[in-house]
């Protein structure tokens, strides 16, 4: 694979980089990093956050990657370190070399610091925990939002600067397409890492350090495919990335973040958004965050869930086999206070439906799923959020 074409323009009063990708069979993926030119200070001219971005795809397709264009030295350095700990993620992928046609060091200085922000349990608990070190929060379009929704950005990002002049902390937007290239070689749950090391790279000469925010504790040492051990090498000489909130699990951040007021009225959970719903009280992220809450007393002081449980839709919500660990852990904890309610019965009705589902269930998802393998290779799981979106599946 090829980096190549990096280029720098302002437009629209936008600062843009942008780059392509080129495979050996000749496929090109064009890349975008946007900010408002506010920011056209912070952006990284060169062609490390490309680095970030196809690392990662070059290893799952075996091929050997050539950068022209300048990459970080430390970046460069720690690239088989970084190809160490992704092999580790399993046998896809594989042992390339990386090479660049200029290598030099950051020379900037920067002073300030910055937080991924999404308006979720574990940002608020890396923000509110560090506040006194924060000062720019940054949020995405092209994550967890679609680009083509502008509806739904519009309406999370109000709430974000809403946060954001109340904690007079600055907020930096960024906009970038590559989700739309990583989609078509890994899940997002293993992609976003890359994702979020390309934008850190992109705004660097404006931050000294960046936070990252882990879902699980140390005790639990599958991060899937997020890591303590990984985050810090996408680091430069004049930028450090942090990876924070190891020190707790999910009801233990939501216990702590009951106490304030601003998480209250507005934690966003949800990555399907049903029908443009802030959260959908119905998708299996936002069931593990509710479930949490309802451990830590918690869940009826939350404006942002204000549909309930709905314990029915929970008995037959399908889980992925990584994310039953947190309704496992829930149950857990429950079953330590003694708890002997509906929502227990319908938590373990949901985890036995998930571990040993019955011959009806089991031909359901089967089904499901081999749809879903022909629409994630040929559409980019198009269909499978046409109809989450809308509610008609979980």
């Amino acid at each position: 694979m090829q980096i190549t074409n990096i280029n720098y323009f302002e437009k629209n009063n936008k600062s843009v980089l942008s780059g392509q990708l080129v495979l050996k069979n000749g496929k090109t993926h064009d890349v975008y990093f946007e900010v408002g030119r506010e920011f056209k200070d912070f952006v990284a001219k060169d062609a490390s956050p490309f680095l970030a971005a196809s690392l990662g795809i070059s290893m799952k397709k075996n091929e050997d990657l050539y950068v022209d264009g300048s990459v970080s030295e430390r970046l460069m350095l720690n690239t088989n370190e970084i190809m160490k700990n992704l092999k580790s993620w399993g046998s896809e992928f594989k042992q390339i070399s990386v090479e660049a046609s200029s290598i030099k060091k950051d020379l900037e200085k920067p002073k300030d610091v910055g937080c991924f922000f999404s308006g979720g349990a574990d940002s608020f608990y890396t923000y509110l925990k560090n506040k006194n070190k924060i000062n720019y929060l940054i949020f995405v379009h092209g994550y967890d939002i679609d680009l083509k929704d502008l509806e739904l950005y519009k309406k999370i990002e109000k709430n974000i600067v809403k946060i954001a002049n109340k904690e007079k902390v600055k907020l930096i937007g960024v906009k970038t397409n590559i989700r739309e290239t990583f989609e078509q070689y890994f899940d997002w749950s293993m992609s976003h890492e890359f994702a979020l090391a390309s934008v850190a790279l992109f705004i660097r000469c404006g931050l000294k350090e960046i936070y990252v925010s882990c879902g699980l504790p140390y005790k639990n040492r599958d991060h899937h495919y997020m890591t303590p051990d990984l985050d810090p090498l996408w680091s430069t000489e004049s930028m450090k990335i942090n990876h924070y909130g190891c020190d707790a699990d999910k009801t233990s951040k939501l216990r702590f973040l009951s106490n304030y007021s601003l998480v209250i009225e507005n934690l966003r959970v949800c990555w399907v958004n049903k029908k443009k719903q802030y959260n959908c009280c119905e998708c299996e992220k936002c069931f593990r965050n509710m479930l949490s809450l309802y451990v830590a007393n918690s869940l009826e002081k939350f404006k942002t869930f204000s549909k309930g449980l709905d314990l029915n839709k929970l008995k037959n919500t399908r889980i992925m086999k990584y994310n039953l660990t947190y309704f496992t852990s829930i149950l857990k904890d429950l079953k330590l206070k003694g708890d002997k309610s509906e929502v227990r019965n319908a938590l373990e009705e949901c985890i036995k439906n998930n571990k040993r589902p019955n011959l009806q269930q089991k031909i359901y998802r089967n089904t499901r799923d081999f749809i879903r393998y022909f629409d994630k290779k040929y559409s980019r799981n198009r269909m499978y959020w046409f109809l989450a979106k809308k509610g008609i599946i979980n």
